[in-house]
């Protein structure tokens, strides 16, 4: 027996060598997909929930063609892939946060999109509409501006938005024109969207969708950016249906003029002049992303829970659309990073509202706050509003406590409306600074 306990010995020792190995390998592997250059966001509709929505037959594989050729051939992880089937509005606002947290300005973003659409004539307002989406109901569905904030938000360098959807073609501020080198493409921001029409129906079976894969499956050059996939597919779908494809930047969303540009890694032909892209795209280390919330504000001294409601608009309507509801989401999302603040969930807060009739703070008075706050665990709601004022915009908010319904303080961001994000950052801190004042 004891000359047997060297052998077990031995055997103990490369065993867990073994799996210290194997750990290593998957902890390195991780590593490399979250340094991921390339991400995508890919949406599919399919079955409604309401019966008065007709499903669609074609989404879901269109979204799986696309999902499967970007991680086969163009350089995208399968870990920074998101394939949503079916998502609910929640579901796809919580999506495009996350990627709003992990992103750098390293890294480029792909969104597709697959379902219903609608085009609102009086409010000129395009809108996507998710699998909970109720025909009655506008708040049930997904604005172009709940779209254009996020992207803007988004840190990424390049985002392009693919929507196979009726009426996407209200997204557009421009048709893109410029042109020039591959290198100088790459090199500047781009926020850009391909919809496979302009402001009329399109049909259920996508010839965009046909096209454009079979195009990026064809596609044997080492780079090919959108521009140039566009100008090859669009005559194609133009003799091929009565609907026009468009391509253009998508509206306040900080574009300048670049491009988001399809990295073929596999390709036999390579051009010398290109190196410069392929070391960029290919280099693992990647810029840190600016943290939203300062390191000072990190955390608050004991747990609370608060609610935050939709920020009402008291002035003109915003360039950017009605921004009250993107404005809380955002809030939400940059709130959960602070230890000890707990946020109520937008689904939670959303069931509630609906239920007690209550969209956003218009109607809100103490009474209100403490019946809400008390349905929800909250320990504060907080309401705003909003205005714009000759290319400035002002952001307000306030704390009710629901035990006593009086408003414990109020804080404020003002500024150009161009720095809507600063101003947000700005807020956000403000709210956090003032709770760790409350004992």
């Amino acid at each position: 027996m004891k000359k047997l306990l060297p052998l077990f010995l031995f055997l103990f020792i490369l065993s867990y060598a073994e799996d210290k190995s194997r750990e290593l390998t998957l902890t390195q592997k991780k590593k490399q997909v979250s340094e991921g250059k390339y991400h995508a966001i890919i949406i599919s509709e399919n079955d409604y929930i309401s019966s008065s929505i007709p499903d669609l037959k074609d989404p879901r594989n269109d979204a799986l063609n696309l999902s499967e050729i970007l991680i086969n051939k163009y350089f995208f992880n399968k870990e920074d892939v998101t394939l949503l089937n079916d998502p609910t509005r929640n579901e796809i606002i919580d999506a495009l946060d996350d990627k709003r947290r992990q992103l750098s300005t390293d890294d480029n973003l792909l969104i597709f999109y697959a379902g219903h659409g609608y085009w609102d004539e009086e409010l000129e307002m395009g809108y996507w509409l998710p699998s909970d989406a109720r025909k009655e109901s506008i708040g049930s569905w997904i604005a172009n501006t709940d779209l254009t904030i996020r992207i803007n938000a988004i840190q990424a360098k390049h985002v392009l938005l693919i929507s196979d959807a009726c009426f996407s073609g209200g997204i557009f501020k421009t048709r893109s024109v410029l042109s020039g080198s591959l290198n100088r493409l790459y090199g500047l921001k781009s926020r850009k969207a391909i919809t496979s029409g302009n402001l009329t129906e399109v049909p259920d079976k996508s010839i965009l969708m046909k096209f454009l894969i079979k195009k990026l499956e064809s596609n044997k050059d080492q780079f090919i950016s959108t521009d140039q996939l566009f100008a090859d597919i669009r005559p194609i779908i133009m003799n091929n249906s009565y609907t026009e494809p468009l391509y253009g930047v998508i509206q306040m969303t900080g574009d300048e003029g670049g491009e988001f540009i399809f990295y073929n890694a596999e390709s036999n032909i390579v051009n010398s002049e290109n190196n410069e892209i392929s070391e960029e795209i290919t280099i693992k280390k990647k810029r840190s992303m600016n943290p939203v919330i300062n390191k000072e504000n990190e955390s608050i001294d004991r747990l609370m829970r608060i609610a935050i409601l939709n920020f009402d608009n008291t002035g003109q309507v915003s360039q950017y659309g009605d921004i009250g509801a993107p404005l809380r989401d955002m809030l939400i999302t940059d709130l959960q990073e602070v230890k000890n603040l707990k946020m109520v969930d937008r689904q939670s807060l959303e069931k509630i509202l609906n239920e007690q009739e209550l969209n956003n703070s218009e109607n809100f008075d103490s009474s209100t706050a403490t019946k809400i706050g008390k349905l929800l665990g909250a320990e504060i709601i907080l309401t705003g509003t909003y205005f714009e004022f000759f290319g400035n915009l002002r952001i307000d908010a306030k704390f009710i406590n629901v035990e006593t319904g009086e408003i414990i303080f109020s804080v404020g961001s003002e500024g150009s409306l161009t720095k809507f994000f600063d101003l947000k950052k700005d807020l956000a801190n403000k709210i956090v600074e003032n709770l760790k004042l409350i004992q």
